[in-house]
């Protein structure tokens, strides 16, 4: 209650004292003498690319944006690309087990978080069997990650329909700003042991690097959840002529992890591969038209089976291993129709493929590893329309057909009002979907049982079946439709940026498995199992603020706040845990310094009110969290390094419950050691 006091006394503040900061300090007016020159305010605005395919101001885009940059990376001190995301305002970051992040916006969200789109230099990683993100599965190390910009609210015009509760988009340094050899080692409790080796170069108009990547730890106490995995990862980028250039991309992932059931009271092992090649040519037809051509190719692959026997039930087989596939092609066109316009477009074709025996119900079947597509068609487009010189339009759209949910269109339109070159303001409206996964869509998950010995009827055959859960092809595309009002201020030669929203977002159709089970006569097990359907609604509204702050050069600030109420009618769930699934408030502060002699350190601080997961989550209480690092910089001939120290939940005697009951979040310490050699 306290920390929602605070926010309603500072934010009024916030908006009086920005403009009062400016106009108190203004000189008497002069034509010749102005506050603000355009050449100070263009000098340091950030640029994102993400809100539109088009490259804006960030206050000229028509959606929240966050953007995280190699500076805020190094500072968080965070080990997992995942941990990154708790400096956004409305996310939480979670843990289903040691090695699987959760990564969730404005909550309503299982283990799985399927409502956000991420993708890494424009290749969805969105998870082609049961959407979401593994994060631990991506082929990309965190040090060659240039910065990352998240879309805070629907952005499916752009993105298409997964991009329904926000995007995130991954920007990995280009290969001629990585020449040299880099390593880097960590070494910490809960056996922390990771190690990366990058080596690149550049010669002419060629250039490329190749990462090495280990990372290990023993997850939770008490838990089977330890993981080990490799990665391999290769970019080059070649400027084949002024006009033209080619970027392509390797990446490469394995690791064993430990797997426990609390249902089937079993541990095991699983292995996971995760590989992509991905193609990108551009060509300048001219300073004002740009077109790209973009292809890529994605596989997975998990193998892990429980076989085991539980005392009354039987021999019980859980398949948990599948594959899967995912083809794209993307073409794209950007063009200044004018001086006041501009206007992205293009569409692009993807086949989805995936085989799991046990997911899908074809373990009995001749062809057991059957694959089901989901082939995808997509037109979209953006227009950039400057009316006057102040008020800018920004309205564009997606359509898309998909087999698995049919025909999807996704509009958006947006005014954004530059009032000078400190202030401006924007308001948004936009339509989004989610379409089904195959998971979801095709899903017979079926668990074959063994010389049963149930004594549930005197007729209970020795082997038999049970369906734990099935999915529904009839299942629609989950939509979205949201209101956005923003305000900016942006004062560069001061290093102080405010970022306001206050959005209104109304989802229908939301996908989950039904409460009222079908009975299953012939399985003696459950006889009953669930089924995915379209039922649940929610409403969600708040406020979200985040503030940039540089006040010297070797000083920075940034903190961000989010009041979230929602309201929501899922039939499963008590009305209560419904609104639980978003935290009320969630606050994170970073704070780095520089000082002499090459040391640095900085503070997070992370709170996050009381909420309740869906899925394997349980109600958990508010989470404090403080994270410090300290380090020293040092450097020789034709090489620099740095040494530090990073503590993760630094506050004495500060266990919390990271989502699960039995995920307790302790502290952990950690050594990195990197070296750059030129």
């Amino acid at each position: 209650m306290q920390h929602k006091k605070f926010f309603y006394r500072l934010l009024p503040a916030l908006l009086i004292a920005i403009p009062c900061s400016t106009s108190a300090s203004e000189p008497p007016p002069r034509q010749d003498n102005p506050l603000f020159s355009e050449e100070d305010f263009l000098s340091e605005l950030p640029v994102v690319l993400t809100a539109t395919r088009l490259s804006q101001p960030a206050r000229e885009a028509p959606a929240a944006t966050t953007i995280i940059d190699r500076e805020l990376i190094k500072a968080s001190g965070a080990r997992e690309i995942a941990d990154l995301f708790r400096l956004v305002p409305g996310f939480v970051v979670s843990h289903d087990n040691g090695y699987t992040p959760i990564v969730t916006y404005h909550g309503l969200s299982n283990e799985q978080a399927r409502r956000m789109q991420v993708l890494v230099d424009g290749r969805s990683v969105y998870s082609v069997v049961f959407g979401g993100t593994k994060w631990m599965d991506l082929p990309l190390a965190i040090d060659d990650i240039e910065r990352i910009e998240v879309i805070r609210g629907p952005n499916a015009a752009t993105y298409g329909a997964n991009a329904f509760l926000s995007t995130i988009n991954i920007i990995t340094r280009h290969s001629s700003e990585t020449n040299g050899v880099f390593a880097r080692v960590n070494v910490g409790n809960i056996d922390i042991r990771d190690g990366y080796l990058r080596y690149g170069n550049s010669r002419d108009e060629l250039s490329y690097r190749v990462t090495l990547g280990y990372n290990h730890d023993t997850g939770f106490a008490g838990r089977q959840d330890s993981h080990q995995v490799r990665i391999v990862n290769f970019r080059s980028d070649y400027q084949l002529t002024p006009s033209d250039a080619m970027e392509f991309q390797l990446g490469f992932n394995n690791g064993e992890m430990g797997v426990d059931s609390k249902t089937l009271n079993a541990t095991d092992e699983k292995s996971n591969k995760n590989h992509f090649a991905q193609i990108r040519w551009q060509h300048d037809l001219s300073t004002d038209e740009n077109f790209s051509l973009q292809f890529y190719y994605i596989k997975e692959d998990t193998a892990q089976t429980y076989d085991i026997r539980i005392p009354v039930l039987g021999r019980v087989v859980a398949n948990n291993s599948y594959k899967a596939n995912r083809l794209d092609l993307e073409a794209q066109h950007i063009k200044q129709l004018a001086h006041d316009a501009r206007i992205v477009w293009g569409g692009g074709i993807r086949r989805d493929s995936a085989s799991a025996p046990g997911y899908f119900g074809t373990e009995e079947m001749p062809f057991k590893n059957l694959y089901y597509n989901n082939n995808l068609y997509r037109i979209f487009g953006n227009l950039e329309w400057r009316l006057t010189q102040k008020l800018l339009l920004n309205t564009g759209a997606m359509w898309e057909k998909t087999d698995l949910s049919g025909t999807n269109f996704a509009p958006r339109i947006g005014l954004n009002y530059l009032f000078n070159p400190v202030h401006s303001m924007r308001l948004t409206a936009s339509h989004g979907t989610r379409s089904p996964t195959l998971a979801e869509s095709k899903s017979n998950f079926r668990v074959p049982v063994y010389d049963s010995t149930l004594p549930t009827l005197p007729t209970t055959p020795s082997n038999f079946v049970s369906t734990l859960w099935r999915g529904n092809e009839d299942l629609e595309s989950e939509t979205i439709t949201a209101y956005e009002l923003g305000y900016m201020a942006s004062l560069p030669k001061q290093g102080f940026t405010l970022d306001i929203k206050i959005y209104r977002e109304e989802l229908t159709g939301l996908i989950y498995m039904d409460e009222n089970r079908v009975y299953d006569p012939n399985d003696y097990f459950d006889f009953r199992y669930e089924v995915s359907e379209n039922f649940g609604e929610a409403t969600i509204k708040g406020v979200e603020t985040t503030i940039n702050y540089q006040p010297l050069r070797d000083t920075r600030f940034t903190l961000s706040h989010s009041y979230t109420e929602l309201k929501s009618t899922l039939p499963k769930l008590l009305p209560d845990q419904g609104k639980r699934t978003a935290p009320e408030l969630i606050f994170s502060f970073l704070a780095m310094q520089k000082f002499p002699r090459g040391i640095n350190g900085s503070l997070a601080y992370y709170y996050v009110s009381e909420s309740d997961g869906l899925g394997s989550g349980r109600p958990i209480p508010a989470i404090r969290r403080l994270d410090l690092r300290l380090a020293l910089a040092f450097s020789g001939r034709k090489m620099r390094g740095e040494i530090a120290v990073i503590v993760q939940n630094a506050l004495p005697d500060n266990d919390y419950i990271d989502w699960r009951d039995d995920n307790i979040f302790e502290r952990r310490q950690y050594v990195s050691l990197d070296v750059q050699f030129n």
